[in-house]
């Protein structure tokens, strides 16, 4: 198959683009802002996407994955990354979806993405940063034609972003000129992840996207956290979501803190490390909130019967959260299992000067009060 051809096909498989229609401002419950592009001399329609709480804490900051060929499938990449954030298996984030007026220009690394590129490193981003309660940490993201306008990113400007996730990237052989023409000074400066795949049924022949991922592992090395997939019986249209779904969770495998069988040290410690960790690879000190990650760890060491590393993490909840009430509340009710009274009561007291409405607290003290 000829590569016009192949373009042709990538085009029509998805209808991505939105130029000329009128999308509401509520479109899958995302924010349409309209960008007047000095770069493309043209307007841009953005899609934003923030998380469920992001007006309760002025002081969180959230990482933003942009997307391509909005809003076709920015939607389904949020909900993604929504639903897995329900457990805290990965960061609540904003996601920015891209639209184009012309994907087959503006994606295509021979034509127009160099420009398209540049409209999204001096307008959209400085946009959203100016706009959003943002972080360091950025990631790209796109399928088809989008897979290969992340891959052309990564190699043109490798420290735009710190996460690529290109799906059933097409025109394989645009790829493989790319990655070809990589230079020697190819220069990653900080941590750099990406997660390409394609279906073994989609229009890329397997045998040479298995040369695209032997070419691209020899020109990166060790400088990018490189995955590369060929998931059995995906086609073009079905990888979509499956490529998405696989890129996200592999880029935050290692986000959520398990506590160990055994605890060779204070779970304070252990816990501090986990976060140590997560902020020298992304670049931003994750906060470690008190209902997603401490509480449910408390739950579990009570369950065990280890009431002093219950304790402890309390107590660090607090160092963190100084007014966390309900943390002043578990800790008061740890010491009543144990029989320190005086200890429990010090606690309620500070609980409910934080928060006079806590029924948990006020319950406890009923209890106290009754014994």
């Amino acid at each position: 198959m000829s590569r016009l051809i192949k373009i042709i096909v990538l085009s029509i498989v998805v209808i991505m683009q939105v130029n000329g229609q009128d999308f509401p401002d509520d479109f899958y419950n995302a924010e349409k802002k309209i960008l007047k592009s000095e770069v493309l001399n043209s307007d841009r329609i953005l899609f934003i996407y923030l998380p469920n709480d992001y007006d309760k804490d002025t002081t969180k900051t959230y990482p933003v994955h942009y997307l391509t060929d909005a809003p076709t499938t920015s939607n389904i990449y949020f909900d993604l990354l929504r639903l897995h954030s329900l457990n805290n298996k990965v960061p609540q984030s904003i996601v920015v979806g891209l639209s184009s007026d012309n994907r087959n220009y503006n994606l295509f690394p021979e034509k127009g993405a160099k420009k398209y590129l540049e409209f999204i490193n001096k307008e959209v981003i400085p946009f959203i940063e100016s706009n959003y309660k943002t972080n360091s940490f950025k990631a790209l993201s796109g399928h088809s034609l989008g897979g290969n306008f992340v891959i052309y990113s990564m190699i043109s400007r490798p420290n735009l972003f710190n996460a690529y996730i290109a799906g059933s990237p097409g025109p394989i052989e645009t790829i493989l000129e790319l990655v070809d023409n990589i230079d020697s000074d190819f220069n990653i400066s900080a941590y750099t992840y990406l997660y390409s795949s394609t279906g073994s049924l989609d229009d890329t022949d397997t045998s040479a996207f298995n040369l695209f991922k032997k070419k691209l592992s020899s020109k990166i090395n060790d400088k990018v956290d490189f995955y590369c997939d060929i998931h059995n019986g995906e086609n073009h249209i079905s990888n979509i979501v499956i490529n998405y779904q696989t890129g996200i969770t592999k880029l935050y495998q290692d986000w959520a803190f398990v506590l160990p069988d055994k605890l060779d040290k204070p779970i304070s410690e252990k816990l501090r490390n986990h976060y140590d960790n997560l902020e020298s690879k992304f670049g931003y000190r994750p906060e470690i909130s008190e209902w997603e990650v401490i509480f449910p760890t408390m739950d579990q060491l009570a369950k065990r019967g280890d009431f002093e590393n219950a304790i402890n993490i309390l107590k660090y909840c607090i160092k963190i959260h100084p007014d966390s009430d309900q943390a002043y509340a578990f800790l008061a009710r740890a010491y009543i299992s144990m029989g320190n009274i005086d200890l429990a009561k010090e606690n309620l007291n500070k609980s409910i000067e934080i928060n006079p409405q806590n029924q948990f607290t006020l319950n406890l003290k009923q209890m106290l009060k009754k014994d």
